[in-house]
């Protein structure tokens, strides 16, 4: 034990006077120290949970561990190698020294150093809490085990069984190289999987949460659905019966690695001189015996032989040949290495593994069309890129005097020029090679997945004008940076830094793409247009840093050591000599940056504004603090909107004119009009009676006119504006995503709102806090006198007349709701107009122009049309099938369709969502590239979207609440319920557990990220995830307990008697709110399950049904006797998740399965009264039963899926 104690002691002393421990440490210190004090620096949750609390200090230190894997490579790595690279082995092993003490020692003084070095993750963290602008709000004290417990049970263990790895790996190979590679290649597989995970949620059960060796895919299995409530107060625990024992079994499963690893180095390290010697002894062996052999072999007489002839020649032909040759040299040297080959192996894996996810996500699949397989196959191969242009840029710098080389190649007669040359030309290739290889491998995956319209020009485009660009650039940087530093490594962490200062940059609100290098303007690919918009700014961009990296670069050269002579000094003085043979390259990438950096500035600063999103955020307080007092003044209300408009795609702008006629539909006069332009798009607003302007805001954003003579109650006004928005240049982001040149699509936040809106309004916690303003104000309570009468969706109209004129360039469509009255050509552009005629309409419409194929049927009818891409054909005949389906079932159930056509439209991907207007429904690209590869697997999310949207027809388009608490569920809600039973008439109840399942995952998954308080659904706010998600399990399940025919009856009731509440131009009286809605429910649903609604819409209710048991046993007459054991539990929660024992006595599904999982046929299912504790019934099935168990439909809340089934175990 002594001599494991010397080497223990010894390895101590040498980590704890190298640098690096205390750059290791002090890196650590600095990131979370900034994640609490800072927390914009790193977001480990939602505005509600703690910075500092028990869940954010586990995911924290996950995160910390798994990108210090380099770090834990390093440190247990160079301890072993330590003795090789100094060739002291030799005389070490010569010692009477035991495995144990060496190994032993050396692997002991690594472990407790990297736990010096990941503690301070603690002491950053708890003293970043301290600070005093930390946000104090989201920060507790007093709870020193938040800190211990995670730092013991996820950073010790990991470094135990990750270094134990490290260690084996690097005793065995003896080779720095493989050093490094390994503790690269476990973060980037580890990413690479974790991206899987959250591509097929279905592996989030109990193996992957054990097999997870990192712990993010083991606390997604344990809290992925914790309320705030929990996150804050619980730690993850090691007990075996809690969350199943996953975690206690996770810990146990990787700390038994760390030993088998550390038994395997104890037993096949060679612990002698001459078994490490072997190899390169066999290696000279043979090179002395291919000398020997050639010495045998005749030789031509040197006296007889004629010698060449020699010329000098120092021409330009001779530095072409020297850096031909010196460029093969370096690329056959990297190519012959393992590193290389070892990343192209990453790549090429990572590439086809995104590149499968390309066309799968969770439940749906896609079309694996170019754009989207180039997104998945570049994803964490563009960041191996990087690496390997940082990587080899040190290495072509160091490669001589890490060889001891220098010298030689120092006195080499070839200028600096053609050695730097080769060096970059040498890299630029590699770079090309592997590029080749995302290429090929993005190409393999879209002909695996059965498509094959392959578009090698934007493969092209993407990979070789966007991203080799953006990599060479990180290589000529590292060129410059390994050039100045005196260590490789620390050259390495500078190029390292780089990349980090752009994510800090941009939270300390420095995003201005000229300041932030590796940063460039945001962009987007989409089959309707190309890259369209971005280019310029993209490639202005590119041109700008690529020429400041070029310029160092040429410093580098000028800076190259040459010599044994290494000071700064000596390389100041032959650098004079070398700048003026590069004065020309520098000077024209000093014009390049002075010339691309000003038109980038130009065209982001002065033809557009640049604002950061703090600087937006600062507009919508000042606007808040400032007209919030108006929000209650009464104001006329919108009753007709005529509009003409003019489209200019090509140019991403438009312009026209407005007419909105105002009605005051209050008790009292009118003197002032207010008007927010939060667009900034309305000017020259009239009045048609005497008016002057009395006051306008900041940016126009609110104006207020005094009308001379008031508006009398009932009466009307006549008010007209110009409207437009015209497009100057390009932006540093911020560019407006709804105008494009195919697909734009704008709505009517670009017309004047009447009033004071909230739209504007800061909704983020957190960022409220930030600008001190206060909590946000929840929506009205049902019956407000207020919120009664306001429109839910628009607030400043009831419902409105409607009719507008569009042109567009004559080989576009252009698009608004109504019915086309006449359409014409006229000065190359190619007019449209529209009328809603007597029919009148939400104040919410939309311009829409493209280059489109059009699809239309007229349906018993309705005609149904789709406006779509001729690229993207595969799910238009999905959408007609989904709107016909929709209307069949809306028509008999609820009332009748309200228009004479129903139109899809196709969007640009820019934005990510589909929307209803009247008749009218945009959808994103993305939904026109659904794919179902296996029916009775896969959601058909189009056909799904399509029911939805077209269910709004009815749900906000008929029937629209008040601007009161719940009113949102009225029409989304109802709307995705409707769209669950079009799709039970297409799958049958058998395969509804898929979706339903799905809608749970959601709700459950929203609620664990709330940012205030869940509502029940009765009193929604602004929670998607309630009125989406909830609303729709809840109305199903109910649909299921009283009949869907009863609750299609309740609804429809309820519809008929309030639909197109305020049409008329009288006085607004109150919209509808959930309360009637509950109304129309109770009166269809009898006396014994009237608990439901109350549990449902006013309470937040959650149960835990799980299966104890289920047995069968074959009967005499050929039967099967299932006996089922059950256990039932319900729970109330309050809003912020904490939960209290309720009474049980609900009726809850039982059923009997037979088939496969996901492919169950139901033999018999029925409904129990389940009252607490464990209950047995009994089941006489014709058919061998599989499966069995409690709300195996998922209709009710349940936090816990996996245990309400379970497999039959038959019984002799």
């Amino acid at each position: 034990m002594k001599l494991f104690w010397e080497f223990f002691s010894f390895e101590l002393k040498v980590r704890l006077k190298s640098l690096s421990t205390y750059v290791y440490f002090a890196m650590w210190f600095f990131f979370s120290f900034l994640s609490v004090a800072a927390e914009d620096f790193i977001t480990t949750g939602n505005g509600k949970q703690l910075l500092n609390g028990p869940f954010s200090n586990t995911i924290l230190y996950m995160f910390f561990t798994l990108f210090g894997t380099i770090v834990i490579a390093a440190i247990f790595g160079t301890s072993v190698l330590r003795d090789f690279q100094r060739d002291t082995f030799q005389l070490i092993f010569t010692k009477p020294i035991t495995k144990f003490a060496y190994l032993g020692g050396r692997w002991a003084g690594s472990f407790v150093t990297c736990v010096f070095v990941f503690s301070g993750i603690v002491f950053g963290e708890a003293i970043g809490s301290l600070m005093p602008w930390a946000d104090h709000t989201r920060i507790v004290s007093g709870h020193a085990w938040w800190y211990l417990q995670p730092f013991l049970s996820i950073v010790v263990v990991q470094i135990f069984f990750l270094g134990s790895i490290f260690f084996l790996v690097a005793a065995l190979s003896r080779k720095i190289v493989i050093v490094y590679l390994q503790g690269i290649a476990v973060l980037m597989i580890y990413l690479l999987l974790q991206a899987v995970f959250d591509a097929t949620r279905s592996l989030e059960h109990f193996w992957s949460g054990i097999l997870d060796p990192i712990g993010l895919q083991l606390a997604s299995v344990i809290a992925r659905y914790w309320t705030v409530a929990e996150k804050n107060s619980q730690l993850f625990s090691w007990s075996a019966h809690v969350g199943n024992g996953v975690f206690l079994y996770n810990r146990l499963l990787w700390i038994a690695v760390g030993f088998v690893s550390l038994g395997a180095v104890y037993l096949f390290f060679p612990m002698s001189v001459e078994a490490l010697t072997a190899k390169s002894q066999g290696r000279r062996a043979a090179k002395a015996k291919r000398e020997e052999e050639s010495e045998l072999q005749p030789r031509r007489s040197l006296v007889a032989a004629q010698m060449p002839s020699v010329q000098q020649n120092f021409g330009s032909g001779l530095w072409f040949t020297q850096l031909v040759s010196m460029t093969r040299l370096r690329i056959s040297n990297i190519t012959h290495e393992l590193l290389f080959w070892a990343l192209g192996v990453l790549i090429a894996f990572f590439a086809l593994v995104n590149g499968y996810f390309a066309g799968h996500a969770q439940e749906t699949n896609v079309w694996p069309v170019t754009f989207l397989m180039l997104q998945s196959v570049e994803n964490t191969a563009v960041i191996l890129l990087f690496v390997v242009a940082t990587i080899y840029a040190g290495e072509l710098v160091w490669r001589e005097r890490d060889t001891r080389f220098a010298g030689i190649h120092d006195a080499l007669p070839m200028r600096e020029t053609t050695d730097w040359l080769s060096k970059f030309f040498a890299l630029a290739f590699v770079e090309v090679v592997l590029l080749l290889v995302v290429m090929a491998c993005g190409i393999l995956m879209q002909t695996f997945s059965g498509f094959h319209q392959y578009d090698l020009l934007q493969y092209f485009k993407e990979l070789f004008l966007i991203v080799f660009p953006s990599v060479m650039g990180i290589a000529l940087l590292a060129f410059f940076v390994q050039t100045v530093v005196s260590n490789k490594f620390l050259g390495h962490a500078i190029v390292l830094g780089v990349f980090i200062m752009q994510p800090i940059l941009n939270r300390w609100n420095i995003e201005n793409s000229l300041l932030v290098p590796t940063q460039s303007p945001p962009y987007s690919y989409s089959d309707m247009n190309g890259y369209g918009h971005f280019v310029a700014a993209l490639a202005w961009s590119t041109v700008y840093w690529t020429s400041i990296f070029a310029f160092l670069a040429v410093l580098s050269i000028a800076l190259a050591r040459r010599g044994a002579e290494d000071s700064w000094r000596a390389r100041w003085g032959q650098a004079r000599h070398r700048l003026p043979g590069l004065t020309p390259a520098l000077g024209l990438f000093v014009l390049l940056v002075i010339g691309s950096g000003s038109w980038y500035f130009y065209n982001t600063h002065v033809l557009n504004t640049f604002y950061t999103q703090k600087q937006l955020r600062d507009f919508q307080a000042q606007y808040e603090r400032d007209f919030k007092k108006y929000e209650r003044f009464p104001q006329p209300k919108i009753t007709s909107v005529d509009a003409n408009i003019d489209l200019d795609p090509y140019h991403r702008s438009f312009s026209g004119t407005g007419h909105f006629v105002l009605q005051n539909k209050t008790p009292n006069p009118i003197q002032q009009i207010h008007i927010t332009d939060q667009r900034q798009s309305v000017a020259d607003v009239q009045f048609d009676r005497p008016f002057h302007h009395i006051s306008s805001s900041f940016r126009d954003l609110y104006s207020i006119y005094q009308l001379e003579t008031p508006l009398a109650p009932g009466e009307k006004l006549n008010m007209t504006f110009k409207v437009g928005y015209q497009s100057h240049g390009f932006r540093d982001g911020g560019e407006r995503p709804e105008l494009a040149y195919s697909g734009m699509f704008f709505d009517s936040s670009y017309f004047p709102t009447i009033g004071y809106s909230n739209d504007v309004e800061i909704d983020d916690p957190r960022r409220r806090r930030e600008e001190k303003l206060p909590l946000l104000e929840d929506l009205p309570p049902r019956g407000d006198s207020l919120g009664s009468v306001t429109n839910l969706f628009t607030p400043t109209s009831d419902w409105i007349s409607y009719r507008t004129t569009v042109s567009t360039p004559d080989d576009q469509i252009a698009l608004a709701p109504g019915y086309l009255q006449r359409d014409w050509y006229q000065n190359d552009r190619h007019y449209f107009s529209y009328d809603m005629g007597d029919v009148k309409i939400l104040d919410f419409f939309s311009y829409i122009s493209g280059r489109y194929t059009v699809k239309k049927e007229n349906y018993k009818g309705t005609s149904i049309e789709v406006y779509y891409d001729y690229h993207h054909p595969w799910d238009v005949d999905d959408m007609m099938q989904g709107a016909r389906a929709g209307l069949d079932y809306y028509q008999a159930n609820y009332s009748p369709f309200q228009y004479k056509q129903f139109r899809i439209i196709e969007f640009p991907r820019y934005r990510s969502f589909a929307q209803s207007f009247s008749n009218t429904s945009p959808f994103t690209e993305t939904f026109f590239l659904s794919r179902v590869l296996n029916p009775k697997k896969d959601i058909d999310f189009t056909y799904f979207v399509t029911a939805h949207e077209l269910a709004h027809q009815w749900w906000a388009h008929q029937l629209i609440g008040g601007r009161v608490a719940g009113s949102n569920m009225m029409s989304e809600s109802l709307a995705e319920y409707s769209a669950l039973r079009v799709a039970q008439k297409k799958y049958g109840d058998a395969q509804m557990h898929r979706f339903l399942s799905h809608e749970l995952d959601g709700y459950l998954r929203g609620r664990s990220g709330e940012t205030r308080k869940e509502p029940p659904l009765g009193q929604v706010q602004r929670e998607s995830y309630v009125w989406y998600q909830k609303g729709s399990l809840i109305l199903y399940a109910l649909s299921d307990y009283i009949g869907e025919d009863k609750l299609n009856l309740a609804l429809h009731n309820f519809l008929m008697q309030y639909r197109y509440a305020n049409a008329d131009d009288s006085q607004s009286g109150p919209y509808p709110d959930t309360r009637m809605l509950e109304a129309a429910l109770r009166a269809q649903t009898p006396a014994d399950l009237q608990y439901f609604i109350d549990d449902s819409f006013e309470k937040i209710t959650l149960y835990d049904n799980k299966t104890i048991q289920a047995t069968s046993q074959k009967t005499s007459d050929g039967k099967y006797k299932v006996t089922l054991v059950v256990e039932g539990k319900k729970a109330y929660a309050d809003g912020n998740g904490v939960e209290t024992p309720a009474f049980l006595n609900d009726l809850i599904d039982v059923g009997v399965f037979s088939g496969k999982k996901d492919e169950e046929k139901p033999l018999s299912v029925r409904k129990e009264r389940i009252t607490g504790g464990r209950q047995t019934f009994e089941f006489l099935v014709d058919e061998p039963p599989t499966r069995a168990g409690i709300d195996p439909y998922n209709k009710l809340i349940d936090r816990n899926l996996d245990d309400n089934s379970t497999d039959v175990v038959n019984q002799k």
